[in-house]
């Protein structure tokens, strides 16, 4: 059941990557094409994950829990890139772009830091990380929302299904990082696979799509 869904992680990706490839080199708009380009490199690292963990690589058994830790390097340099997409779209000032890059990459840190601690102080490690991911959605329901509506007034509709998208898909991460052997350890490592593999797809390709829709919907407005 791993090995299917990370081979099902690879294909998705690549053909993710492909079809933001293709739109970047076709796009004939500078935004359009800035938008493309980062949903293209957002999926070709994650491809890159997917292939190296269904070649076995990135793989440890940690304090007898089979663990995945390629997936914290991952995440660490594919989500600044979803988080420019959202600066990109909202026309976001530098501050607030560096804060949620900073917040996200400390969340990571700290998750990663908890995956490879032992029970029970990696659950300190795990409420670490929870409170950076509170701080991340703070800067964007607050700061990243007011900035973006008032770029945009005639489009908070955009905005608001944007980020509930993305609030939602964040916030499942730590609900199966807590469910799977890391924590309490309801879930197999099988679910654990499927359950992040749907995460990563749905989070990058699909909302690479949803970020490529909200920008048609700018345009269509005129603002």
């Amino acid at each position: 059941m791993v090995q299917i869904w990370l081979q099902i992680g690879v294909v998705g990706m690549i053909l993710g990557s492909l079809v933001f490839g293709f739109g970047a080199s076709r796009a004939a708009d500078r935004r359009w094409q800035i938008l493309y380009t980062l949903n293209f490199f957002i999926c070709l690292i994650a491809a890159g994950l997917y292939l190296a963990m269904s070649l076995g690589l990135g793989f440890q058994v940690i304090y007898d829990r089979p663990t995945f830790w390629v997936r914290y390097i991952t995440w660490f340099c594919s989500t600044p890139l979803l988080i420019l997409d959202l600066a990109f779209l909202g026309r976001t000032n530098l501050p607030i772009t560096c804060s949620l890059i900073g917040a996200n990459a400390y969340m990571i840190a700290t998750g990663f830091v908890g995956a490879i601690t032992p029970k029970p102080m990696n659950q300190i490690w795990y409420l670490v990380s929870c409170g950076a991911f509170i701080a991340t959605l703070y800067l964007l329901l607050k700061p990243y929302r007011s900035q973006a509506e008032q770029h945009y007034p005639h489009a908070k509709q955009v905005f608001r299904k944007l980020l509930t998208a993305h609030v939602v898909l964040w916030t499942l991460y730590p609900v199966v990082w807590i469910l799977a052997a890391t924590g309490l350890g309801v879930l197999s490592q099988g679910y654990e696979t499927m359950g992040y593999t749907l995460l990563d797809l749905a989070s990058k390709v699909g909302f690479g799509f949803l970020s490529l829709n909200s920008l048609y919907q700018l345009e269509s407005q005129k603002v």
